[in-house]
This record gives C-alpha cells, sequence and structure tokens, in this order.
C-alpha cells in the first residue's frame, strides 16, 4: 500500500510539474518570439484548467480514503494485539489449571476462565474447539445485547474451525483476518497443549472500519467533491459555448473587412465582450470621420494637382511651341523682305507647323487614359518588334541595343505595355553616348509571380536631385524633355498590378518594369 501511495503522488507531482513547465514555455515563446506564437486558444486552456481541477480532486480523494484506510489498519492492528493476548492468557491459564489425571475437555473450567478474562476486554468473543467434539465452549461476555449470547457466530464458524485444525496440525499459535466493507474481523487460535491434546483456545473481535457514520460522511464528502468538479465542467462548457456564440457572431460581422463591417455593432449581453464592442464602435466612428476628411482633403489635393499639371502642361506645350512660332515668324518676315526666298520660307514654316502638329499629337498620346486588355503574349516575338522599332536610331547613334529572354509567354496588355517600354528604351538611347550599350531583359522574379521589363543603359546616370521626383510628370532631365515618358510607364505598370523601379548600378542606369500575371 505505501509503494502505491508514493507511486501516485510522484505521478501526480510529475504531472503538476510538465503543466508548470508547459505554461512557462508557452509564455516565454509568446512573449519573446511573437513569429512562433503557439499559445493556445482560450478554449483549450479553459479545458486543461479543469482536467487540472479533475486531477487534483481526484488526488485528493485517494489521499482522504488513504488516511482513513490508514486509521483503520492502525484499529484492526490494535484489535488484533488484543485478540492474540487474550488468545495466550485463556491457553496459559486452561493449560496450567486443568488436572494431570482429570479430563482434558472441562467445560465448566472453559467458560469460567473465557468469562474471567475476556470480561475485561470489550468486544471480544471466543471459546474451545476440540477435534473430536467439534466446539465445546463459548462466551461473549461483554456483548452489548440485553441477555448473555451463548450461540456462536454462525458466519465465521467454519472459518474458526479450519484455523483450529491449521494451528494444531503446525503447531503453533495463528491469525487472520477477514476484511470487509465495513469492518475487519481478526481471529486467533492457540494450541493449549502441543503434544496430548488436539485442543484449541480461540479469540474473535469485530473491529469496524474506523467508524461506520465517518465512513459514510467520507464518502458522500467525496462524491459531492467530484459532483462539483463535473458540475463546474457542464457549467464552464455552457458558459464558454455561449461565450463562444457571441464571439463568433463579432468575428463574422468584422470578417467582411472595414468597408462591409457594420457602422454600428449591437452590445452581446457579455460584460467582457461588450466593452470590446463599445471600443470597435468608437473606433469605427472616428474611422468614418477621419475617412470623410480623407475624402475632402483627397478631393482638394486632386483639384491642387489637377492645377498644377495643367500649369506644368502649359508650360511645356509653352516651351515648345514658342521656338518653332519664334522661327516661322523670322522666316516670314525674311520672305516679306526678299520675295525671291518665299518658297524656301514657307517650305520651313511648313516643316515647323509639322513639327508642332506632331509634338501636339505625341502631348495627347502621353496623356490619354490607361486601359489594359490582357491576353497571354509570346514574349520574344513582341519583344524583338519592340527592339526592332529602335533599330535604326541605335544604329545612327552608335549604341550597341542588346536583347536577353529568359521567359516563354506572360498574360498582359502588349499594347499598353509597348508604350511604357519603348519610353523606356527611348530614354536610354538618348542618355547613352555613342560606343555605349543599351540592354533589354525579359525575366521572371525570384518567386516566379511575376515577368520583369528591365532597361539599362551605361549612360551618365541620373541626377541625385531629380530621383524622389523621377517619375512625376513633367520632370525631365532634358531641356527639350516634357517629362511624360516615365510618368507614363509607371502609370501603365501599377494599371497591370505591378509597379517601376529605377536603380543605379556601376555604369549606368537600370530601370525595371514588374508585371504580374494579369487574368483577361
Amino acid at each position: 500500500m505505501s509503494a502505491t501511495r508514493t507511486t501516485l503522488l510522484l505521478a501526480f507531482l510529475a504531472a503538476c510539474t510538465s503543466i508548470h513547465c508547459w505554461y512557462s514555455r508557452t509564455r516565454y515563446i509568446t512573449q519573446n518570439k511573437e513569429a512562433v506564437r503557439i499559445a493556445l486558444a482560450l478554449r483549450w486552456r479553459l479545458l486543461l484548467l479543469w482536467l487540472f481541477m479533475l486531477l487534483v480532486s481526484g488526488a485528493l480523494a485517494y489521499l482522504i480514503r488513504d488516511v482513513y484506510q490508514l486509521g483503520s489498519e492502525a484499529q484492526a492492528q490494535k484489535s488484533l494485539e488484543q485478540v492474540s493476548q487474550a488468545c495466550d492468557d485463556l491457553q496459559a491459564e486452561y493449560t496450567n489449571s486443568i488436572k494431570p489425571e482429570g479430563e482434558v475437555v472441562d467445560a465448566q473450567l472453559m467458560h469460567a476462565l473465557l468469562n474471567l478474562i475476556l470480561d475485561k476486554l470489550p468486544g471480544i468473543e471466543g471459546g474451545f474447539w476440540h477435534e473430536a467434539q467439534g466446539f465445546v465452549a463459548y462466551a461473549f461476555p461483554t456483548h452489548a445485547g440485553s441477555e448473555e449470547k451463548k450461540d456462536m457466530p454462525s458466519t465465521e464458524r467454519n472459518r474458526i474451525e479450519t484455523l483450529a485444525r491449521k494451528s494444531i496440525a503446525e503447531g503453533a499459535a495463528l491469525k487472520d483476518l477477514i476484511a470487509g466493507s465495513r469492518e475487519t474481523v481478526v481471529l486467533t487460535g492457540c494450541p493449549v497443549d502441543y503434544s496430548k491434546t488436539h485442543l484449541v483456545a480461540w479469540t474473535m473481535m469485530r473491529s469496524p472500519m474506523a467508524d461506520s457514520k465517518a465512513y459514510d460522511n467520507v464518502n458522500r464528502g467525496l462524491g459531492l467533491l467530484f459532483a462539483f468538479v463535473i458540475i463546474s465542467g457542464i457549467w464552464l462548457s455552457l458558459g464558454f459555448f455561449g461565450w463562444s456564440k457571441r464571439f463568433n457572431l463579432i468575428e463574422r460581422e468584422l470578417a467582411g473587412g472595414p468597408d462591409n463591417a457594420p457602422r454600428k455593432m449591437a452590445a452581446t449581453g457579455d460584460v467582457e465582450l461588450d466593452r470590446v464592442v463599445a471600443a470597435f464602435n468608437q473606433f469605427r466612428a472616428q474611422l468614418d470621420a477621419e475617412r470623410a476628411r480623407t475624402i475632402e482633403l483627397g478631393t482638394l489635393l486632386e483639384r491642387s494637382e489637377r492645377f498644377t499639371a495643367l500649369g506644368r502642361m502649359a508650360a511645356a506645350v509653352a516651351h515648345e511651341v514658342r521656338n518653332p512660332i519664334a522661327a516661322m515668324q523670322l522666316k516670314a518676315e525674311n520672305a516679306l523682305a526678299r520675295p525671291e526666298d518665299q518658297r524656301t520660307a514657307l517650305e520651313f514654316i511648313l516643316r515647323e507647323i509639322g513639327r508642332l502638329d506632331e509634338t501636339v499629337k505625341e502631348l495627347l498620346k502621353k496623356t490619354e487614359p490607361v486601359s489594359i486588355h490582357s491576353r497571354q503574349v509570346h514574349i520574344a516575338d513582341w519583344l524583338m518588334e519592340r527592339v526592332d522599332a529602335f533599330t535604326e536610331r541605335s544604329a545612327a547613334a552608335e549604341i550597341d541595343l542588346r536583347t536577353r529572354i529568359d521567359i516563354a509567354s506572360w498574360s498582359f496588355d502588349p499594347r499598353s505595355l509597348g508604350r511604357a517600354l519603348d519610353n523606356l528604351i527611348a530614354n536610354a538611347l538618348q542618355h547613352t553616348p555613342r560606343g555605349g550599350v543599351v540592354t533589354v531583359t525579359a525575366s521572371k522574379n525570384a518567386f516566379n509571380a511575376a515577368m520583369v521589363l528591365q532597361v539599362c543603359d551605361t549612360g551618365p546616370g541620373v541626377a541625385a536631385d531629380m530621383e524622389p521626383r523621377l517619375f512625376e510628370p513633367f520632370v525631365s532631365g532634358r531641356p527639350d524633355g516634357i517629362g511624360l515618358g516615365l510618368a507614363l510607364a509607371r502609370e501603365i505598370a501599377v494599371a497591370h498590378g505591378g509597379e517601376a523601379r529605377y536603380f543605379q548600378q556601376s555604369s549606368g542606369t537600370c530601370f525595371e518594369l514588374e508585371i504580374p500575371w494579369h487574368v483577361s
């Protein structure tokens, strides 16, 4: 019994230590490694808490029962000592009292000794048993009944007889314990004369399991303890089920995102959750107010940017138109002064008018809205068509125009993306000196999720003061530039769901268009 108790207590302490270590480890990881967050959900933590309560209740119940059993065992041991002493006294007194020439079985002497010795030992009954005559004497002087008890205990009769026979056979005093749910019967048998007779003195005592009423109270208390644990588990489950239901309702209302979330969330009836609901309603009201303010500021900013853009466009148009007009005016004045030069002057004026017309068309072309109509495109054919359009210009400028294609096909709008790539190639040719190299590359990014079109040159690069405004409209590093090429390329990349980037390299400049797969 002691080994079993020790094992169970060690198991209980090991379980408590494991739970403590798990909690400490989870808390440490949660606080110090947010990327590896493994804290359990609330429902599982509550379940672990309830299981821990059940484990503790079971351990307490076992300890209480064990303490009760220890008390009963101590009482049974005390009863065994008293019964053994009584049996020894009977055996010794009867051996000393019988006459050598007298009868071995003297019933009167036996009754007298039984009443004399057992009268001082409450709860102990006894008698004598002879191998030939059976039960020859019995007495229970301390019996609690109103009349003297003379009948043998029928329940233990066979057990007494068996113990007596065994005691005679072994020639020694023997003991026997009969354990029951309410009491333990302690029985002893002592041979009266080992060498001459087959007579045995026996004594018996019923040792109750501590107190029967206390035993019932212990069982009731343990029953109430386990009933409390079970009822608390059911109550906890029902309460958490209602809380989880209300929490899931809030989660569903918020799952649609800020645009689909309700303007005001209704109270749930749970104090803690209603605090969250109140905070959300307050946040939503502030968000709506900030959105309204953002829309208002956005309108003002858009209007300001529109006027700014119009001013820049007007300046660009004025710059592009003023020089041809001045030249035509000078030619016309000279033609009036010298009639023989009128044809030459008219031809010059027509050429300048054509130049103005091309300038206006280019401005209109670069400011028209971007529309995307995606389809799957064979990259090699499409890219070579774009590059071939600049072959003569690059040859005239003595610039080596190279291509590298590492992708077979992709989905995008070939017309609009062609405009963007044309602007990047033209820009690279304009900034590359004679003998330089312009490289056009088509490949996939590191995750194979987007196509990257890259145009790199070996020119002087971009001035540091222009880098922050490089993709803004009407920003150009050339005196004769309009500054819409890079802005248009970026707008087309964004319309495809991608982006445009610039980065400086050791010798020259690179512009990059990243285009994700666009479903048509």
